[in-house]
C-alpha cells in the first residue's frame, strides 16, 4: 500500500460499513500476529458475514423467542442436571472451548484461539444446537424442556460475550448488557472452564451422530431426495451406543423411524460382472460373447461354470469375473469408516404430501422475511395447486 498512490481503503470507511469488530476479527483470526496479511475490504465483509452475523443471529433468535415467552433467567433457570443431552453437550463443548482458548492465548496463539471460537459458534451452536432446538421454542406451552433451552442459550451468550470481549469489544458489550450482565462486560471476570461439566463421552457420541447425519444427507443428494421430504426409515449400523440420541437422528435425517442393526448384508445384493482385462487376452474375438454370458449368471452358480459359445465350451476361472456388492432396490447405502447408514428411499403419497407442505412453509417464511414482517404479525395465505 502507498499513501501517495492512495491504493488502499480508508479504515474509517470500513468501520462505517462493516464495523470495527469485523476489522478486528479479520486481523486477529486471519493469521499469526507476526505474519503478513493480505488486506482488502471483502475479507472484512466475509468476517462480518460468516462469524459476527452468525453470533448476532443467535442472540436475536434468543431475544425474540424469550421475550415472547416472558422468560427471565433469574427466576426460570433450569438446573443443569435437569436438562436434555443436547443442552449438556453444548455446555460441555463451551467449557472445552474455554479451556482450549485460554491455553492458546497464554501461548500467544490469538489467531488459533479466534478460529476455535468461530468454529464453535458457527458449527456447534448455529448449525447444530440451535437447529435442533427450534421446535421446543415453537411450542405454545411453557415446558421444562423449553425453559432448559432458554437457560442454556442464555449461558452460552453471556459466557461467549466475556470470552470474546478482548477480540470484538462492541458486540460483546451489546450482548452482555442486553442480557442483564451488569455494568460492562469489560469489568467482568474472564471465563474459566467448569471441568465438572465437560463430558468427553457425550461429545464423542454427538460427533458420531453428526457423522452419520452427513452420510445420510450425502445419500439423499445422491438419490435426488430433498431433505425437506421425509422418508420412512433409516437403518444405522454402528458399534457406538447412540440409542439415546434417536430423536436427534430422526430430526436431522428427516425420517419417521431410526432402526439399529448389526449387519449391512440384508440391504445389499451381489452382482456378477465380467472382468474385461482378463477376458480380452484369454478369449480374444469371443470376449464380448463370453462377457454377455457371464452377465446372465448369478453369484451362486458362476464358480467353475462352463459356457458354450458357438458350439465351443469354455470353463470360467475366478479372474474372468468380478463379484460386487450393490445396494438392493429401494435402499440407499453409505458409510463412514466402520459405520453404515441405510435409507429406505420409497416415498408414499403421504410422505410426498408432507414434504410438499414443508416447501410451502419455507416459501411463506421467505415471503414474510422479504416483507419485513414481525414474528407476531398474522397473515392470510392461499395456496393454488394443479388438480
Amino acid at each position: 500500500m502507498s499513501k501517495k498512490a492512495r491504493n488502499y481503503i480508508e479504515p474509517n470507511k470500513i468501520f462505517d460499513r462493516e464495523g470495527a469488530d469485523a476489522m478486528r476479527w479479520y486481523l486477529i483470526s486471519a493469521s499469526a500476529p507476526w505474519s503478513p496479511k493480505r488486506f482488502y475490504e471483502q475479507v472484512v465483509r466475509d468476517a462480518l458475514g460468516k462469524f459476527l452475523l452468525t453470533l448476532w443471529n443467535t442472540y436475536s433468535f434468543y431475544s425474540t423467542y424469550s421475550a415472547l415467552d416472558n422468560f427471565d433467567y433469574s427466576t426460570k433457570k433450569v438446573e443443569f442436571e435437569e436438562r436434555s443431552l443436547l443442552d449438556k453437550w453444548i455446555i460441555s463443548r463451551l467449557n472445552e472451548v474455554i479451556k482450549s482458548v485460554i491455553g492458546k492465548i497464554e501461548n500467544f496463539e490469538l489467531h488459533k484461539a479466534a478460529r476455535e471460537i468461530e468454529e464453535f459458534v458457527v458449527g456447534d451452536i448455529s448449525n447444530w444446537y440451535i437447529r435442533n432446538s427450534r421446535k421446543r421454542f415453537w411450542l405454545e406451552e411453557e415446558t421444562l424442556d423449553k425453559l432448559a433451552g432458554y437457560s442454556t442459550i442464555h449461558e452460552l451468550l453471556t459466557t461467549l460475550s466475556r470470552l470474546l470481549a478482548p477480540f470484538v469489544p462492541f458486540i460483546s458489550e451489546k450482548i452482555y448488557r442486553s442480557l442483564g450482565g451488569g455494568e460492562s462486560v469489560h469489568l467482568s471476570d474472564y471465563p474459566s472452564p467448569d471441568e465438572k461439566k465437560i463430558d468427553k463421552e457425550l461429545e464423542a457420541k454427538m460427533e458420531k451422530v453428526r457423522e452419520i447425519t452427513e452420510v445420510a444427507r450425502s445419500l439423499r443428494a445422491k438419490k435426488g431426495i430433498k431433505v425437506r421430504y421425509p422418508l420412512s426409515k433409516a437403518i444405522v449400523i454402528t458399534s457406538a451406543d447412540i440409542s439415546d440420541m434417536v430423536e436427534i437422528l430422526k430430526e436431522e435425517i428427516n425420517v419417521k423411524e431410526v432402526e439399529f442393526s448389526d449387519s449391512i448384508e440384508p440391504f445389499m445384493g451381489i452382482t456378477v460382472k465380467p472382468n474385461y482385462s482378463s477376458l480380452g487376452p484369454k478369449f480374444k474375438g469371443n470376449a464380448g460373447k463370453v462377457a454377455s454370458a457371464i452377465e446372465q449368471l448369478s453369484s451362486e452358480n458362476i464358480k467353475g461354470a462352463k459356457i458354450n459359445i458357438d458350439g465351443e465350451e469354455y470353463e470360467l476361472s475366478e479372474e474372468d469375473y468380478l463379484i460386487e456388492k450393490k445396494e438392493k432396490e429401494g435402499f440407499a447405502v453409505g458409510s463412514s469408516g466402520d459405520d453404515y447408514v441405510v435409507l429406505c428411499t420409497g416415498q408414499t403419497p403421504e410422505l410426498i404430501a408432507e414434504g410438499f407442505s414443508r416447501e410451502i412453509i419455507r416459501r411463506i417464511q421467505e415471503m414474510r422475511k422479504d416483507m419485513n414482517l414481525d414474528m407476531e404479525d398474522k397473515i392470510i395465505s392461499s395456496v393454488s395447486v394443479d388438480s
